[in-house]
């Protein structure tokens, strides 16, 4: 019974492509310019690679600790 009541929730709304997958290209992105940045340049680009890489990271920390348990009703 509460597995039916899960797939509900999960059916209700209808979310869009970019919703979805808009975070994950952006930190993608994010990511392969601070590698790139990184390996070709020296000096600012050192800098700023480590600090796009750290930034991707940390979003991703963030959104693992922000996040609710299965079970956690409002």
């Amino acid at each position: 019974m509460a597995d039916q009541e899960a797939a509900r929730g999960l059916m209700r709304g209808s979310f869009s492509l970019a919703a979805i997958f808009g975070a994950p290209l952006a930190l993608a992105a994010l990511s392969l310019i601070g590698l790139v940045g990184a390996l070709l340049a020296d000096g600012l680009w050192d800098g700023l690679g480590a600090g796009l890489l750290g930034a991707s990271l940390a979003t991703i920390v963030w959104a693992r600790l922000r996040r609710r348990p299965v079970g956690h009703r409002r």
